[in-house]
């Protein structure tokens, strides 16, 4: 008579009433319930004192802790958090080292953010919805035009204190910089006319590869932006690296390297100055 592992309780209540029948051996009774003598004494000692509820599986859970942090120090990390809100494991430790100099061990960071949590004073964190996965696979790079790889090369400010953030296009097979062009917003409409001029001048390209962020990458469905939306119309794949590796660019981003030596350290003096920099360089350099 097997164990029922989802009816525990009915096969313990089972044994119970067959052994109070008196019609079969004990140790009969064990055997075909395949537990030892030992433990169908313990069932039946467990009913006869607390009836159908000592048949029940106890809780393992210590009823003392000899780790357990004292009510003081507990009181303390409270007081000290509801007074200082902003502040965390990392600052609230120290000044109990310093206030209890004499105790032998002091809780740990991950032990006061346990009672930070447990007591509601911490906020847990909201998941940030991922960008989904690209649709389409890294296409081959066998000849111009095959791939084209795009970006925002790192936000920085300029003379007058303007911030500059240059949009980047190359050509995955020739590394050859198509586009470095500042632009007043990183959004899809200010980005989609680089592209129609650019398209102009070059043609189109089977793929464009790019990372995750606005405007290329949505938390959409496929991750599909109206940027993305309008090439796949044109008949370009989208391709996006993996979040977090920027390597999957690896081209790109060593262009981007490049860019920066020769036009933006140190930055120029204004806009103006810092897209005839990047006009100069776009004009005459091959990336390789």
């Amino acid at each position: 008579m097997p164990w029922k592992e989802t009816k525990v309780i009915e096969e313990r209540i089972k044994f119970i009433a067959a052994v109070k029948s008196g019609q079969w051996c004990f140790a009969d009774l064990c055997r075909d319930f395949n537990i030892s003598r030992k433990t169908g004494y313990k069932y039946l000692k467990n009913y006869e004192s607390e009836g159908i509820d000592g048949l029940k599986d106890k809780s393992r859970k210590r009823i003392t802790q000899s780790n357990e942090t004292p009510e003081k120090i507990v009181h303390l990390i409270v007081s000290l958090r509801e007074d200082h809100p902003s502040w965390g494991p990392k600052k609230l430790r120290p000044i109990l080292k310093a206030k209890f100099h004499r105790m032998k061990q002091i809780p740990s960071e991950t032990t006061i953010g346990n009672i930070l949590r447990k007591k509601g004073l911490v906020k847990p964190k909201k998941k940030r919805p991922r960008v989904p996965q690209s649709l389409f696979p890294f296409s081959n790079v066998v000849a111009p035009n095959d791939v084209w790889c795009v970006d925002f090369k790192g936000h920085f400010t300029v003379g007058n204190g303007n911030r500059c953030d240059p949009l980047t296009i190359t050509d995955a097979y020739s590394r050859y910089l198509l586009a470095c062009e500042i632009l007043n917003k990183t959004n899809a409409e200010q980005t989609k006319a680089v592209f129609e001029r650019v398209f102009k001048e070059y043609g189109l390209p089977q793929a464009i590869k790019s990372d995750n962020g606005s405007p290329f990458a949505s938390k959409a469905i496929g991750g599909l932006t109206s940027l993305s939306i309008w090439w796949l119309k044109l008949g370009i794949r989208p391709e996006r690296i993996e979040p977090g590796k920027p390597s999957q660019n690896g081209r790109h981003e060593r262009m981007h390297r490049t860019l920066k030596e020769e036009t933006a350290l140190p930055p120029r003096s204004s806009l103006d100055a810092q897209q005839t920099a990047f006009d100069s360089f776009h004009t005459w350099r091959l990336i390789r």
